[in-house]
C-alpha cells in the first residue's frame, strides 16, 4: 500500500511538473491612464434615486519582446440618473508580463484570463478612490470572473464562424 502511495504521488508530481513549466512574470504594473468626469451636485436630480451603474471592460495588447508582452485593462464606470449621466470614471492599468514555456494555444487564454485577473484589483482600487473623491458613493466592485467572459466570446465566436459555414456543411449527420 505504501508503494502505491508512492508511485502515485511521483505520477502525480510528475504530471504537475508537466503542466507547471508555463510561467508568467509580472515585471511591472502601472497606472496608463484615468478620467473622473461629473456633474456638480446642484446639477442632478435628487429625488431620482439610486443612479444607473453601467461597467465596461476593454483590453489590448502589445508585444514588448519575444517573451514579454503589455497588457492594459481598461475599466469605465458610467453612472446615469434618467437621461443624466451622474459621473464617468475611466481607468487603465497596464502590465508588462514575461511568458516561459507558453504554448500558442495557451497564449489567449493568459492574456485574456491570467494577466487582467492580475490587473483587475488595481482598476477597482483606482476605481474607487476616484468615485469617492468626487463626492459621489458607489459599492466596492465586485470580482470579474474573466475565464468565465474568456470563455463567453469563445462560444460566441464559434457560434459566428458556424452560422457563416456553407448550408451543405450545417446539415451533416
Amino acid at each position: 500500500m505504501a508503494e502505491e502511495t508512492a508511485g502515485n504521488s511521483a505520477g502525480a508530481q510528475a504530471g504537475a511538473t508537466e503542466n507547471s513549466g508555463m510561467q508568467m512574470v509580472m515585471q511591472h504594473i502601472y497606472l496608463k491612464d484615468a478620467s473622473f468626469e461629473a456633474k456638480s451636485p446642484q446639477e442632478l436630480d435628487q429625488s431620482g434615486g439610486q443612479p444607473d451603474i453601467n461597467l465596461n471592460l476593454a483590453q489590448r495588447t502589445a508585444k514588448v519582446a519575444e517573451d514579454r508582452m503589455e497588457v492594459i485593462l481598461t475599466v469605465t464606470v458610467t453612472a446615469k440618473q434618467g437621461e443624466s449621466t451622474a459621473f464617468v470614471c475611466e481607468v487603465q492599468y497596464g502590465g508588462i508580463f514575461q511568458f516561459a514555456n507558453v504554448t500558442e494555444e495557451q497564449m489567449p487564454y493568459v492574456i485574456n484570463v491570467l494577466c487582467p485577473n492580475v490587473l483587475f484589483p488595481y482598476n477597482r482600487a483606482q476605481i474607487g478612490s476616484m468615485i469617492t473623491a468626487g463626492g459621489f458613493y458607489l459599492p466596492p466592485l465586485q470580482p470579474i470572473n474573466f475565464e468565465a467572459v474568456f470563455r463567453q466570446r469563445l462560444a460566441e465566436s464559434q457560434q459566428q464562424a458556424e452560422g457563416q459555414a456553407p448550408a451543405e456543411d450545417s446539415s451533416v449527420n
